[in-house]
Order: structure tokens, then C-alpha cells, then sequence
């Protein structure tokens, strides 16, 4: 890795560390394209942007009279079999996916040039970074639509989506604020699939035709992502990943903030990032309780962190329930004290009608 710094980390791309080029019995990439379809249903209106490998444009389907996003690979000429494939894998992929919060995919094909594409629902909303960053300027609006227990509620969706893609056999590890998107009316997505990959029973990575070695978002990937050494990719890897989107959401900031790339792939080995405590700015409350749910997703050792997206969904919603997460090991004085506020109007209630009943018996015994 180059010795860079990463200054604006929750934008920051999708880096390949390592192509697997002879991932196939034949020793190359086999290209399947999708079938041949009429581009006269649909219509251009505008570039949306340029992203990994595709371009995504704006178009209006006259078949069901919507606007769809579409993606398509200009370059397709110059690129190799092995891009091709993971363009089409990664729409089929996303059109398995029929989830609330995994974006929908409506058609795959190829047009009359020869390129893949894939259209899907067009949104409307905003990335996550985007989301983030208004935060971390303080943007009066932004601020006060967005409170932590709104946070924490599009980031349960989020964990909804990951989950349900882990039982139906994939993982994402390409998580990050970039690829998610927040709606107006509060409609969450997890975006771009293109990294996802196909699981064994005990929640691993299948070896695959045309599948990249190793990529991702550094700060955003688990340790086992950048060398085998530390374990072998897989479910573990995204719950890493959403424990360092909860870090983002808590602190405003990407783990790899302001960091070398060389500190970032060691602090990640390690363990060694700021506590959400630490990193956060002055004066920003982080509640103790998630900073151990952090800590425990982002732990190094993926043994160590939670068993499933699920687990780490619901310490979440024991959190926002008013309960003490696993993650925290909380004392029974705290677990008490967690009792009182969740039930405190009915103790008041109860004191006031044991003080009442009191009041009344003591009136009557000195009448």
C-alpha cells in the first residue's frame, strides 16, 4: 500500500487488493452474456454517475412508465471476460436479494452494442457519507431530522438487509456509508452487491469463477479481507463492517480518518483503532453501551465478535429498549437502574398508591 492519507474516508473507493486470475477449471474467465433485448422501451434522461465499473444512467421505461436507473459498461470492448461476468453476477446477485432494504433490480440484459446492463429502482434519497457529513457540519436541518434514535433505527434496516442476505447464502463485504441510501420517508438500501459473495454453511466464502481475491474500503474491512492469515472472509467479515458503520454513526467519522493507509491495514490487524469515545469531537455524547457493541463487531479476532448480524441487530434494539446489551456485560446495579427508567411511571404510580393507601389507613386508626 502507498503511503497515502485518507482524508475523506467515508467516500472513499473500493480498492482491489489482490485479482484471483485463475479462479476457473480452464484457467480463465468464462463469459455468459444475458440475453439480447430492444432498447426501444427505454428512453434516456440523464448520467446519474460513474462508479467502479459501470456508468449508471436515468432512463424512463415506456413499459411500465417509471424512471429506472440503469447500469451498463461503456468500456465493455477493452475489458476482460472476468468483469463482464461479475457485472451480470452482481445484478443477478441483487435481483435474488428481494428484500424491503436491498435496492430492487427490474431487468437484465444486453442491448444491440453488445454491453450488459441492468436496470433498477431509481432512488431518490441520499448516500449514507452524505447523510454523515451534513451531520458532522452540523447542518441545523439535518441535525434535527436525524437524532442518534433515528441512526440507530436506519441502522437496524440496514442489519435487516445484511441478515437476510446472509440466510439466502450471500455476504456483502463491501459495506460502508457510500453504499447505502437513505430516502425522505425514511426507505433504507444497501447498494452495489458487485463484491458480494457465496457462502458455505458455517458462514465462509465459496471459492468462485471470476471472483475477486481480496477488495474493499479500508477502515470499513475486517482483518481476514486483507490477508488470510487473520481468517478466511464471510459473514464475520460484514458484521465487522456494520460495527464500523455504528462507529461512523457515533462519531461522525470513518475509523480510518486522517490515517496513513499503512496505519489503517495495521490498526485494523490490531484492534487499535480510537475508541468512539476518543474519536468522537468534544462534547459529543457516546453512550457506553454502543461503544461496546463496536468493540466487540469490530474485534480482530472474528471468534470474538458476534455470531450473526442478528445478535448484533438485537443488542441494538436492547439498547433502544432500555435494556442492557450483551456487548457491555453490564453490573446488576446497572441492570436495576436500567429496570427503574424503563418502568418508572408505573414505580411512581405504585409508590403513589402505596403512600395513598398509607395516608387513608392511618386516618382511619385515628379517627
Amino acid at each position: 500500500m502507498a503511503d497515502t492519507t485518507v482524508t475523506s474516508s467515508l467516500a472513499e473507493p473500493t480498492v482491489v487488493l489482490s485479482e484471483q486470475p485463475q479462479n476457473c477449471e480452464s484457467g480463465r474467465c468464462v463469459y455468459t452474456p444475458p440475453p439480447q433485448k430492444s432498447q426501444d422501451r427505454y428512453s434516456f434522461i440523464r448520467s446519474i454517475g460513474f462508479g467502479g465499473m459501470k456508468s449508471v444512467l436515468l432512463v424512463h421505461d415506456e413499459d411500465t412508465n417509471r424512471d429506472v436507473a440503469m447500469a451498463l459498461m461503456p468500456d465493455f470492448r477493452q475489458r476482460p471476460e472476468s468483469d463482464l461476468q461479475r457485472f451480470v453476477r452482481e445484478a443477478k446477485v441483487t435481483a435474488s436479494l428481494e428484500h424491503p432494504y436491498i435496492v430492487p433490480v427490474h431487468d437484465i440484459g444486453t442491448d444491440k452494442s453488445g454491453s450488459p446492463y441492468f436496470t433498477m429502482k431509481y432512488l431518490r434519497g441520499l448516500p449514507f457519507s452524505t447523510l454523515i457529513s451534513r451531520l458532522h457540519q452540523k447542518d441545523p436541518q439535518t441535525v434535527a431530522e436525524y437524532p442518534l434514535s433515528r441512526m440507530l433505527r436506519l441502522f437496524v434496516r440496514i442489519c435487516q438487509a445484511v441478515e437476510f442476505a446472509h440466510a439466502h447464502g450471500y455476504c456483502h463485504l463491501d459495506l460502508k456509508p457510500g453504499n447505502i441510501n437513505v430516502g425522505e420517508y425514511g426507505d433504507t438500501y444497501v447498494l452495489d452487491w458487485g463484491l458480494a459473495r457465496s457462502i458455505d454453511s458455517s458462514g465462509h466464502v465459496i471459492s468462485e469463477p471470476c471472483a475477486i481475491a481480496a477488495a474493499g474500503t479500508p477502515g470499513y474491512m475486517a482483518p481476514e479481507q486483507f490477508t488470510d492469515t487473520a481468517g478466511t472472509p464471510g459473514v464475520k467479515s460484514d458484521i465487522y463492517s456494520l460495527g464500523a458503520l455504528l462507529y461512523t454513526i457515533l462519531t461522525l467519522k470513518s475509523p480510518a480518518e486522517n490515517l496513513p493507509k499503512e496505519q489503517v491495514l495495521q490498526n485494523t490487524l490490531a484492534g487499535t483503532f480510537a475508541k468512539p469515545c476518543e474519536a468522537a469531537e468534544e462534547g459529543t455524547d457516546v453512550p457506553e453501551s454502543l461503544e461496546a457493541v463496536v468493540m466487540k463487531a469490530m474485534a480482530p479476532i472474528p471468534e470474538e465478535r458476534y455470531v450473526s448480524v442478528r445478535a448484533l441487530r438485537m443488542d441494538i434494539l436492547a439498547y433502544t429498549s432500555g435494556f442492557a446489551t450483551v456487548a457491555e456485560k453490564a453490573s446488576v446495579g446497572k441492570r436495576f437502574l436500567l429496570f427503574v427508567y424503563r418502568n418508572a411511571l408505573w414505580l411512581l404510580v405504585a409508590f403513589l398508591g402505596f403512600a395513598l393507601s398509607l395516608t387513608l389507613v392511618l386516618l382511619w386508626m385515628n379517627r
